[in-house]
This record gives structure tokens, C-alpha cells and sequence, in this order.
């Protein structure tokens, strides 16, 4: 390998350094188009990502801030410094999912998905998980609606939309609208939920935890299941600390991709991975995984909770600040590219 001449790299830090220090809130870390807290440190888990107009929306878990769906956006994706002062999408005030005669417990939301409904009607679909009200150790999957992208969201069920709670509940749901205008959700199932928070938590005794990635079709109201789900992927044992999570689905040039997380959430083995479909199916079988990222990349700790533009360019993802069940996660952003079954930062 040809080495650098010492001075020449001092150069260049010093000229980077200049360059990026007129960002009045620079990533800490970058890489080409990857872009590490660009929200100054604050907590921003779990976030997804919507495009409207040309704009960025980004939602994120309930952030121990105030808000219970933080939300963020951003005219130019690749302006680390261009992004909005958070605020509540889904404030749980008058929400009556969340008041006496509801099921979800109040500022307990995580991971929201935002779908505009285009063959519907053209309003916002947000997908999101919530404690029960009878019983805070589940989390089930609802659905809140809006007619703008920002909200407030609202949501008037009695009772989840996912909730199979013999199993531990479901979480992390996400949004797919197919080339054909077929509509699904993909989910995990909470195992640990029901096992003493499973091998993250009892890695001498591990239980073999059920996190099933699963893929319900819906009709293009959102709402209403057609058929049952699917199991598309699950985990594969001690190598994944028997828990996979935060699926999503992105269709590219004729391959489905399944984006997840795998590992323990506040750990060095957490990583965002990918799965492609071998049969050319939605429904899988699916295969030939590879670790898009993990501790250590763009200097990252714990990187995992991502997700995909549905035209598959852009990318949203969290990652830790330190090695700690309590530490901030911190809002990423990258490019990403597609080669046949193969994704890269771009």
C-alpha cells in the first residue's frame, strides 16, 4: 500500500476542518454522503423517512424530550445543517386511542412509519407501536392518520391493529406499496417481550426468542388485512443474540430487499443487514444476507433502525453515542446505491 506523505494528510484535515466549520450544525463524522448527528445530539431513535415534494420527513421513537413522535425535515437531504428544530407529529392529547377508552399508553410510541396513501385518498398513514394500556410490558402495532405529512396525527381505534400478544406483541412496523398498487406492512414480532427481554438480557441462559420479521398485505386503505402474515425472515440464533428488528421492504429494479437490524440494541453487535428475495417473490423465500453497517463504520457504535426511501436512494438510521442502555441514539443519514442484490453506501 502507497502511504501518504505525512504533511500532505495534515493538509487536508486542516482544509476540511475550514470547510466544514461554517455548518452551524455540521454531523460529527462524515464519509462521501454519509452524515453522522445531524441533530446536534439530540435523541432521535428508530427513524424512518418520507419524501414529499422534494422535502425530507423524518420521524423518530418517543425521545424522553416531550415528544412522543419526533419529527424533523429537510429540503436537501445531503444539508447536514438543513435540518428543522423537532417537534410532536403525533402529540398524544385528545388521541383517542390513547385516552380511557383506548388501548395504546400515552408517550410510549416507537418506531413510526409515515406512508402517503397515493392510491387511496392522499393522506398520511403512520404506522406505529404503543405499550398497552392493560398491560405495559407489550407493545402493539396501530395506525394513525393525517391529512398533511407534518400532522398532528390522530388516531380513534379501541384496540390495535397488531397484537398478537401470545407471542409478545408486535413492533417496528413499515409501510410497502409494490410496483401494482398492492399494499403491505411488515413487522416484528416481540418475543423478548414475553422472555425476560431475551438473550439481551439473559445471555447465560438464553431463551430461543421468536423476533420473526413479518409481512401482512393490507388494502390501499392502510387498515383493512387481506389474508394473514408471513413469516419473511427470522433470526439465526446466538450470531444475531437471537433478535432481528426494524424491518423494511424496498423493491429495486425488479429485487426485493429486506432491510433489519440485528444484534442487542445498546451493543457493539447491533448492525444494519440485508436480505434479497430468491424467488423474485415479496413473499421470499429470502437469502444472501450482508451486513450493510456495524460498529465502527464512519466511526459508529451500534448503528441499526434504518430505513429506506421507497425509491430506495436515501437512507435513515440511528446510532449510539457511547456503549449504554441510557445513551442518546443519534440521527444518520447516507446515500445508498443498488447493484443487483447488492447495497453500498454511496
Amino acid at each position: 500500500m502507497l502511504l501518504a506523505n505525512p504533511y500532505q494528510v495534515l493538509l487536508g484535515l486542516v482544509v476540511a476542518v475550514c470547510v466544514l466549520g461554517g455548518n452551524a450544525r455540521p454531523g460529527r463524522l462524515r464519509k462521501r454522503d454519509n452524515y453522522v448527528d445531524v441533530l446536534g445530539g439530540a435523541n432521535f431513535p428508530d427513524p424512518s423517512i418520507l419524501d414529499v415534494g422534494g422535502t425530507s420527513y423524518v420521524f423518530g421513537t418517543v425521545d424522553g424530550a416531550g415528544h412522543n413522535v419526533p419529527q424533523t425535515s429537510n429540503p436537501d437531504f445531503n444539508n447536514p445543517s438543513g435540518w428543522s428544530a423537532i417537534t410532536d407529529a403525533f402529540p398524544p392529547t385528545d388521541v383517542p386511542a390513547m385516552g380511557s377508552g383506548g388501548w395504546a399508553a400515552p408517550m410510549t410510541t416507537w418506531g413510526p412509519d409515515v406512508n402517503q396513501l397515493t392510491d387511496y385518498d392522499g393522506s398520511f398513514a403512520m404506522y406505529y407501536s404503543a405499550a398497552l394500556q392493560s398491560d405495559g410490558g407489550i407493545h402493539c402495532v396501530g395506525l394513525a392518520r393525517s391529512g398533511v405529512v407534518t400532522g398532528p396525527y390522530n388516531d380513534s381505534s379501541t384496540e390495535p391493529m397488531i397484537c398478537p400478544t401470545s407471542a409478545g406483541g408486535a413492533i417496528d412496523p413499515a409501510g410497502f406499496l409494490d410496483d401494482d398498487n398492492t399494499r403491505y406492512v411488515v413487522y416484528k414480532i416481540d418475543g423478548p417481550a414475553i422472555n425476560n427481554g431475551g438473550y439481551c438480557n439473559s445471555p447465560d441462559n438464553p431463551p430461543s426468542t421468536n423476533t420473526s420479521l413479518m409481512l401482512q398485505q393490507v388494502d390501499n386503505d392502510g387498515y383493512t388485512m387481506i389474508g394473514g402474515p408471513a413469516v419473511l425472515y427470522n433470526n439465526q440464533g446466538v450470531s444475531d443474540s437471537y433478535n432481528v428488528e426494524a424491518p423494511t421492504v424496498v423493491k429495486n429494479d425488479g429485487v426485493y430487499f429486506l432491510f433489519f437490524s440485528s444484534g442487542c440494541t445498546s451493543a457493539d453487535s447491533y448492525t444494519v443487514s440485508y436480505v434479497t428475495s430468491t424467488s423474485g417473490s415479496i413473499w421470499g423465500p429470502y437469502g444472501n444476507r450482508q451486513t450493510l453497517l456495524q460498529t465502527g463504520d464512519y466511526g459508529e457504535y451500534g448503528p441499526g433502525g434504518a430505513d429506506v426511501t421507497p425509491t430506495g436512494g436515501q437512507m435513515v438510521y440511528h446510532s449510539e453515542e457511547a456503549s449504554d442502555d441510557d445513551a442518546v441514539r443519534w440521527l444518520n443519514t447516507a446515500d445508498i446505491a443498488f447493484s443487483g442484490q447488492t447495497v453500498s453506501i454511496s
